[in-house]
């Protein structure tokens, strides 16, 4: 609908957004090169063996540990790739804790200290932002989890617009318990009823309304959720739009990583990464709210939104680097080892819906909140990624990597190619533009890596004083598969 004669003019406004973007991505920190530090044995081998019974894999599989004791200190920044001079793990053993559940480990790695950036004790004030969610009831058992990780005691207030299969209000006993249920969770919930016969797309516009009309005067922000929308950092959200003056009309959000989308719907918001709307903007929306819902034939409500603003306002989206629609096709391991400390995270329920065929979808499903437990001991350390010795690359929650030789990864540190993203992706739809693919949001890119081995992310318990991570490799044929087990636990004293 926007490819014709104005298809100039959104490549142009989108290049200067994008020039903004750019420059605010190369200021990150770059690379750190630190020796290890604090190796000393604390649980010995004891006591490892029984506890891989409850991960529902097979047996045996090669099996190797290490602690990892974190120290924060107040003088560091994050940064893109942290190297570490010592290897991440010791050689592998063959353990089958089902015929030998009281195995002893011949060997075990000695724990290993990294130092983070400090970070709060507390969880974020975030009590100026009211979250908004238009979803089915039945939904929610799978978002809870996660809103949890993200606003729990953040005195952040969660409307719930819910509606049950078959398009009717849900009963009130059912939103009474969901709200009950998130109460005791630490999440200030309201659970309202979408009415009877509602469409999808008029109920996500009318949370704009909603959630306008029950602001307080802390109030700055509105923001508007898909149910998978994840938030990894709360302080880091709130930090970001501290930056911006809410007495203004802002109308904050990220575009699609896929560029055929953008050229398409334009330069609006994308819902799964998050809108946020200033107090002033929402009362534009507010005002003209029912000339809005006449005039917009839109079949989703994040369009509706836009145009409305679009129709009623001057206010233009700000891109807000960090949020994430996560429109990206095929295999994601070149976005969450990327490094990148993302705001938003969007599609990890069920995919992305391009991709047609239900195994695609399937792959790209993540347990987000075990992903993201290690953030209890670490803080921003989600996603984080150390380089251990010359071959070895651990993306925090994601994966363990071996690259294929000490000089092929030294080779792409040097070059500065480990700041770009693996371009692991399925081919984007193509489009008449002299931008293709999703060089515009998340680039630049590099070229896949062939023969990298991946250990992904299998299970996270909090346990123990710490958080303790599985990584699986899936071995082919009849060879046993393997294991690595990280324990991290906290250093109190801090730098």
């Amino acid at each position: 609908m926007l490819l014709g004669g104005r298809t100039v003019v959104i490549v142009f406004l989108l290049c200067s957004s994008l020039v903004l973007l750019r420059l605010r991505h190369h200021s990150d920190s770059p690379h750190v090169h630190v020796k290890a530090g604090g190796q000393t044995n604390q649980g010995g081998c004891s006591g490892r063996l029984a506890r891989l019974n409850d991960l529902g894999i097979k047996f045996p599989v090669k099996y190797a540990s290490r602690d990892i004791i974190i120290k924060a200190n107040s003088d560091l920044n994050r940064t893109s790739l942290t190297q570490i001079d010592a290897p991440l793990l010791s050689d592998v053993q063959m353990v089958d804790p089902v015929k030998n559940p009281d195995g002893e480990l011949e060997q075990c790695s000695p724990s290993l200290t990294l130092e983070v950036p400090a970070f709060p004790g507390q969880p974020a004030n975030a009590s100026h932002i009211i979250f908004g969610i238009s979803t089915y009831i039945k939904r929610m058992d799978d978002s809870i989890p996660h809103l949890q990780r993200s606003l729990a005691y953040t005195n952040a207030r969660l409307i719930i617009l819910a509606v049950d299969f078959g398009e009717v209000t849900p009963s009130r006993k059912e939103m009474a318990v969901l709200e009950t249920r998130m109460h005791g969770l630490g999440i200030d919930a309201t659970v309202l009823g979408a009415p009877k016969d509602s469409s999808m797309q008029t109920r996500y516009f009318s949370l704009a309304k909603i959630l306008y009309e029950r602001r307080d005067s802390k109030t700055q922000w509105i923001s508007l959720l898909d149910d998978d929308t994840f938030l990894p950092s709360m302080h880091s959200l709130v930090d970001t739009l501290g930056t911006y003056d809410s007495s203004k009309e802002w109308y904050l959000g990220a575009m699609s990583e896929d560029w055929w989308s953008v050229m398409v719907y334009g330069m609006m918001s994308f819902g799964g990464g998050g809108t946020f709307l200033s107090i002033p903007l929402a009362a534009q929306i507010d005002a003209n709210y029912d000339t809005c819902l006449q005039e917009s034939t839109a079949n989703q409500g994040d369009i509706r939104v836009f145009q409305c603003i679009t129709a009623h306002t001057t206010t233009k989206l700000q891109p807000l680097t960090g949020l994430h629609q996560t429109d990206l096709g095929g295999d994601l391991s070149g976005f969450y080892e990327s490094g990148r400390l993302p705001l938003s995270l969007h599609h990890w329920k069920t995919g992305w819906h391009f991709e047609q065929k239900p195994e695609q979808r399937a792959l790209n499903t993540y347990p987000m909140a075990k992903m993201h437990l290690v953030s209890d001991v670490c803080g921003d350390c989600f996603l984080q990624r150390w380089q251990f010795g010359s071959n070895t690359i651990l993306s925090n929650g994601f994966s363990i990597s071996t690259y294929p030789n000490q000089n092929f990864l030294a080779d792409l540190v040097k070059n500065k190619d480990m700041d770009k993203i693996e371009d692991t992706f399925m081919p984007t739809r193509e489009v008449n533009s002299f931008m293709q693919g999703y060089e515009h949001s998340i680039g630049p890119l590099r070229p896949r890596v062939e023969g990298k081995i991946q250990y992904k992310l299998l299970d996270a318990k909090a346990e123990d004083g710490g958080v303790r991570q599985y990584y699986i490799y899936k071995a082919l044929d009849e060879e046993p598969d393997i294991l690595y087990e990280i324990f991290w636990t906290r250093n109190e004293t801090h730098v």
